[in-house]
């Protein structure tokens, strides 16, 4: 199968462009090296309303490289539910503490209208 070598999506054998980026596609993506981050304070974000909202700013955060996590206190997490209710309470995103005002203003943006 293809992939693209900028978003690294993977297509169907008769799909030669990647319909989002427009590059052409690759037999083999190059092996990715991890990058081992050390040191680095993480620092919570004001609560989110619910886990699928946590999971769409950090979808963001990731797209950007900003190295992140989420942690939460809500009961419903814990078994696996996700949603937006009650029980999903004490959502937060962990971000470097050096980027703390850049994750507010890009939560901000997304979270303003609820």
């Amino acid at each position: 199968m293809p992939f693209c070598p900028s978003c690294k999506y993977e297509y169907e054998s008769n799909v030669n462009k990647c319909p989002d980026c427009g590059l052409e596609l690759v037999a083999d993506l190059p092996h990715i090296q991890e990058k081992i981050v050390q040191n680095i304070r993480f620092i919570p974000l004001p609560d989110l309303p619910g886990r699928v909202y946590a999971d769409m700013v950090k979808i963001t955060l990731d797209e950007m490289g900003i190295p992140c996590y989420i942690r939460s206190d809500g009961l419903m997490d814990t078994i696996g539910v996700t949603g937006t209710g009650l029980m999903n309470k004490g959502v937060r995103i962990f971000v470097p503490e050096d980027r703390v005002d850049e994750c507010l203003s890009i939560q901000h943006q997304m979270m303003d209208h609820i």
